[in-house]
């Protein structure tokens, strides 16, 4: 089911011109993962062996937990590495579709007077990527690491200025 909200509608509605999409980065694979998960149970069941030899077995029980809780975390990232954030790019403005994990979508039009990406530092060195729009301002990318986040906000408002160039 799609929730819709928008910052301001657009006047009619115009083809888009372009779709940039936006995703978490992760670099194990699969395969890699089943990979590192049996070298580290290997090595957990050689490690228990010998502490159940000095007799201390109840090492084997917490490594047995270790192991449990890295797949689940793992499990974790790998379910939250499904959301993601397409910007659907038109002469009349933006719409913003987030997807969650789970698949379910929201999402939020914005009018192309005004609208602009921009890169808002925060506390240290971070930076949020929004989407600004006359005063309000909408993250988006927030699973972007920061040289990312520049490459996207200048790709973001190329492709706005050429869309409404062809208006």
């Amino acid at each position: 089911m799609s929730h819709s909200h928008s910052a301001a509608q657009a006047t009619d509605i115009s083809p888009v011109f372009d779709v940039i999409t936006l995703w978490p980065h992760r670099s194990l694979s699969q395969r890699g993962f089943t990979i590192l998960l049996l070298i580290l149970g290997t090595l957990a069941v050689a490690i228990g062996l010998g502490f159940f030899l000095l007799g201390a077995w109840p090492v084997i029980g917490f490594m047995g937990l270790e192991l449990l809780v890295l797949y689940a975390a793992f499990r974790l990232n790998y379910r939250d590495s499904k959301a993601s954030e397409q910007l659907l790019i038109h002469a009349n403005g933006l719409d913003l579709i987030r997807i969650s994990p789970a698949g379910k979508q929201n999402r939020t039009s914005f009018a192309s007077h005004w609208l602009r990406a921009e890169l808002i530092p925060q506390k240290g060195k971070r930076k949020t990527l929004a989407l600004r729009h006359h005063h309000d301002s909408f993250e988006i990318g927030a699973f972007l690491p920061p040289a990312e986040k520049k490459k996207i906000q200048s790709l973001i408002n190329e492709r706005i200025e050429a869309a409404r160039s062809r208006a």
